[in-house]
C-alpha cells in the first residue's frame, strides 16, 4: 500500500481528485496595471483593505479560469463544430442563450461546414456577480439611467471575496466602460461562534439568527451586530444583544418622559437659553457632527458607540435629571421643552439605522403628530443645533458638581433623590457664580434646602480622628495568637490611643503594651485612621468633594 496526501471536501470530507481538462479562460494578466489604477479612484474602507486587492493582482500568474462543469449555472454561449472545434458565438441580439438548447445563429461551422454542438460548459458565478453595477445601473438598456447611476455609489461586501468579487467587478466594469463599477467599498467582516472559531454546520457551532431574535427582539440584535468593527471578524456576543435590549429600553423611557414634559404643541426655539439647556444642546450638536462624519466614512460601530455614551452619561443620566424639577415646578419650560423635543427627535434620528423598529414606534407616538414626515426612515438626518462654548463649560461645572455630590450620597447608603442637610457650598468665586445661575436647579436635582448657601472661598476647617482601625491583613500574620488580645485592648482604650495620635502623630508598639516589638503602627499600615473634616467652632462635617469645592453637612 502507499499512503499520500488527498485534498478533500472541507465540508463532507470527500477526497477531490483533480484532472487535467480544457477550460474557458478570460484574459486578466495584461489589465492588471488598469485594475489597480481603477482600484486607486475607489475609497476603501477601511483604507488597509485596498492592500490586499494590490497583493492579489500582482501575485497573479495566469488567466481568469470562466468555465465550470456543474449542472446549474450561466451557461457560456458558444458552440463548438464537431469536426473541426471552430467555435461559434451567440449574437448579443439573441442573448440570453442556452445552446444545449437554442439553435446556433448558424446552420453549419462556418469554417468546415461541419455540425455544431451546444457547449456543457456554464461560467464561473463571478461572470454573473462581477457586472452586477452594470446590471443595476440600467447598462445597455436605459443610457439616461446609466450616465446618472454609474458609477454607484458603494459596493458593501465581506473581505473574504475581495480576490473575486471585488477584482473582477473592478476588471471587467473598467473593460466594458472604462471606468470605476463604484466610488466607495466598504468591507465587513464574518460573525464567528462565542468560542471565535468560524461558524459551521459540521461543527455543530453554529447560531441561528432567528433564535436570538425570538429571544430577544431584531433590535436588540443589530446592536450587537453595529457595535462589528468595519473589515474585521467579531465573535458572537450575547452580553451585547443583552446590553442591546437595556439600551432600548432605556431610550423608551427617555421618551416617555420627553411626551410628558413636551406638551401639546411643538415647542418652539426660545429667545434665550438656561445654562444646562446651552450646555446640552452644544454636546447634542458635537455628537451630531461627529456621527455625521464617522457614518459618512462608514465606522457605525464608533458612531454607536459616541450615540450610546451620550444617551447614557449625558442626557439620560444628568441632564433629565436635571430638568425635571423644572418640568415639575413650571420653571424654564419654554428652553427646557425646547430642549427635550429637539434632542429627543434627534437622537431617535441618529438611533433610526440602528434600531429601525423601535425608533418608528417612538416617532408615531411621540414626533409625527409636530412633523410633517410618514415615517422617520424619510425624515431629514440631524444637524448641529448650537455651539456655545462657554456655556458647555458651565454646564460640565454643574454636573460635575452634582455627580459628586450623588456619588458621596452613593457612597453613604443614601439614595439619590433622598434630602440632605446640607448647609451651604463653598468654592472659588468664578465657580460659585456658575452654581448661583443653576442654583434651582442644583437644589433641585440633589434635594438640597431651599435655603442652602453658595459662598466663594474655602471654610476654615480643622481635621479630626473619627475612628482607628486595625490592619488584619497585616497585624494577624505579625501577632498571631495575639491579635484577638490587641485588638481587644485597642477597643477598650480607643478615646486614650486617639489623643495620642492627636499629640505625637503616630503610636508605637510600646504605648499599646507591647515591648518586645519596634516601630510606628500608622505609618508602617498597622492601624488605620479615620478623619472628619470640620469648620472650626461650628457643628458639621465637610465634604471635600474635589478640587477646592466643599459641601457642609449639618450634623
Amino acid at each position: 500500500d502507499i499512503e499520500q496526501n488527498v485534498g478533500v471536501c472541507w465540508r463532507c470530507k470527500t477526497p477531490i481528485e483533480f484532472i487535467n481538462a480544457k477550460q474557458w479562460f478570460l484574459k486578466t494578466i495584461p489589465f492588471k496595471k488598469l485594475v489597480l489604477e481603477m482600484s486607486n479612484r475607489i475609497k476603501w474602507y477601511p483604507d488597509f483593505m485596498k492592500k490586499r486587492l494590490e497583493d492579489w493582482v500582482n501575485s497573479l500568474e495566469w488567466d481568469w479560469v470562466i468555465s465550470r462543469q456543474r449542472y446549474f449555472a450561466t451557461p457560456i454561449p458558444v458552440w463548438e463544430c464537431k469536426k473541426c472545434g471552430n467555435i461559434v458565438l451567440a449574437r448579443e441580439e439573441d442573448c440570453y442563450v442556452d445552446p444545449t438548447v437554442d439553435d446556433p445563429p448558424v446552420d453549419a461551422c462556418p469554417k468546415c461546414g461541419g455540425e455544431l454542438k451546444g457547449c456543457e460548459d456554464v461560467f464561473d458565478t463571478w461572470m454573473d456577480s462581477s457586472i452586477s453595477p452594470l446590471y443595476n445601473t440600467f447598462w445597455k438598456r436605459d443610457e439616461e439611467k446609466f450616465k446618472k447611476l454609474y458609477p454607484m455609489s458603494l459596493r458593501p461586501q465581506a473581505h473574504d471575496i475581495i480576490r473575486t468579487w471585488a477584482f473582477y467587478t473592478i476588471l471587467r466594469c473598467a473593460l466594458l466602460t472604462g471606468r470605476e463599477p463604484f466610488k466607495n467599498i466598504m468591507m465587513g467582516g464574518f460573525i464567528l461562534s462565542e468560542d471565535g472559531t468560524p461558524m459551521h454546520a459540521s461543527l455543530g457551532n453554529v447560531i441561528d439568527p432567528l433564535e436570538i431574535i425570538e429571544e430577544y427582539g431584531a433590535d436588540a440584535f443589530r446592536c450587537y451586530a453595529a457595535t462589528c468593527s468595519l473589515g474585521e471578524d467579531n465573535p458572537f456576543r450575547k452580553k451585547d444583544v443583552v446590553r442591546g435590549v437595556r439600551l432600548l429600553r432605556k431610550l423608551w423611557n427617555i421618551e416617555r418622559f420627553v411626551s410628558l414634559s413636551i406638551g401639546d404643541k411643538k415647542p418652539s426655539k426660545p429667545s434665550e437659553f438656561i445654562d444646562i439647556d446651552a450646555w446640552i444642546l452644544t454636546r447634542y450638536s458635537k455628537l451630531v457632527k461627529r456621527c455625521t462624519e464617522l457614518m459618512d466614512s462608514f465606522n457605525y460601530s464608533q458612531a454607536m458607540k459616541e450615540m450610546e455614551k451620550f444617551v447614557w452619561h449625558e442626557f439620560a443620566d444628568h441632564y433629565i435629571e436635571m430638568v425635571k424639577g423644572c418640568v415639575y415646578r413650571g420653571e424654564n419650560l419654554e428652553s427646557v421643552r425646547f430642549t427635550l423635543y429637539t434632542i429627543g427627535f434627534g437622537i431617535m434620528k441618529l438611533f433610526a439605522p440602528f434600531f429601525p423598529h423601535l425608533t418608528e414606534e417612538v416617532y408615531h407616538q411621540v414626533f409625527k403628530k409636530f412633523e410633517k414626515e410618514e415615517s422617520i426612515h424619510i425624515s431629514k438626518w440631524p444637524e448641529p443645533i448650537l455651539i456655545d462654548e462657554e456655556k458647555e463649560k458651565y454646564g460640565e461645572e454643574v454636573k460635575k458638581f452634582i455627580s459628586a455630590v450623588r456619588r458621596w450620597k452613593s457612597d453613604n447608603g443614601i439614595a439619590l433623590n433622598a434630602p440632605i442637610k446640607a448647609s451651604c457650598t463653598y468654592a472659588p468665586e468664578d465657580v460659585i457664580n456658575i452654581f448661583l445661575r443653576s442654583r434651582n436647579i442644583i437644589i433641585d436635582t440633589l434635594n438640597l434646602p431651599r435655603e442652602h448657601k453658595f459662598i466663594p472661598g474655602s471654610p476654615e476647617v480643622e481635621e479630626r480622628i473619627k475612628d482607628i482601625k486595625l490592619n488584619f491583613a497585616k497585624i494577624g500574620p505579625l501577632l498571631r495568637d495575639k491579635s484577638k488580645e490587641v485588638a481587644k485592648w485597642i477597643a477598650e482604650h480607643k478615646d486614650k490611643i486617639i489623643k495620642k495620635i492627636e499629640t505625637d502623630g503616630d503610636i508605637t508598639w510600646k504605648d499599646i503594651g507591647i515591648a518586645d516589638l519596634e516601630g510606628s503602627l500608622i505609618r508602617e499600615g498597622y492601624i488605620k485612621v479615620e478623619k472628619e473634616v470640620k469648620i472650626k467652632g461650628e457643628e458639621g462635617n465637610v465634604i471635600n468633594l474635589y478640587d477646592a469645592v466643599y459641601l457642609v453637612i449639618e450634623t
